[in-house]
């Protein structure tokens, strides 16, 4: 038997206007990238593996802390960026005033409502759920993913048996930015996963922004 732990970090809060960030490649500021790569060293992980998805949000952090402890091996997924929302994917939502009410239709029923020539929900969760047990599988020690919010949300629906086709899931379910979840993976026979805290803040000093 042997247990390992994988903390799954979303990214910071990006450099733009409000719009929905999915496959666009948008930037954290230096300063705070470099706030939350300072309150993740404080927390002193026993990580010996970091996987971040390839977007900039997230693999600027991810190089961040590599270069800080050179021991840690960092990789990238592409199994694991954001869902990509199509024609809307980076379009502040100032700009989206015509298409409001498909945004809404989108909101309320995700799973029934896509985005014009957007990935679909379905297919994001396999997507997600694929790299998911790919990494489980593969695993050889305690693993910090760096990812993003819908990608979390996607891990959790697996592991805890959820409807990821539920809206809650998205409006109830609070991943917030630079907050980490934790789940504990025991290797027997089969694999038994364990939640032990889901979107808990990093606390970032203000002295670093």
């Amino acid at each position: 038997m042997r247990t390992l732990n994988f903390y799954l970090l979303r990214h910071g809060k990006v450099d733009g206007e409000p719009a929905l960030y999915g496959h666009t490649d948008v930037s954290v500021s230096k300063d705070n990238q470099h706030a939350i790569c300072r309150a993740l060293l404080d927390l002193n992980l026993p990580v010996e593996y970091i996987v971040t998805s390839p977007l900039k949000r997230c693999a600027d952090l991810a190089v961040q802390v590599q270069q800080t402890n050179q021991s840690l091996a960092l990789s990238e997924c592409d199994g694991f960026k954001e869902m990509n929302f199509g024609l809307y994917d980076g379009v502040p939502f100032a700009q989206l005033t015509e298409q409001w009410s498909v945004l809404e239709q989108f909101w309320q029923q995700p799973a029934q409502h896509s985005l014009p020539q957007a990935e679909s929900l379905q297919c994001f969760h396999q997507r997600v759920s694929l790299s998911w047990q790919a990494l489980v599988d593969k695993a050889q020690g305690d693993t910090l993913l760096i990812c993003h919010g819908g990608t979390i949300r996607m891990i959790l629906a697996s592991i805890l048996g959820l409807e990821w086709a539920n809206p809650a899931l998205f409006s109830v379910l609070q991943i917030a930015n630079q907050s980490l979840t934790h789940i504990k993976i025991t290797y027997l026979e089969n694999t038994y996963p364990q939640v032990c805290f889901i979107g808990t803040p990093l606390q970032l000093s203000s002295t670093r922004l």
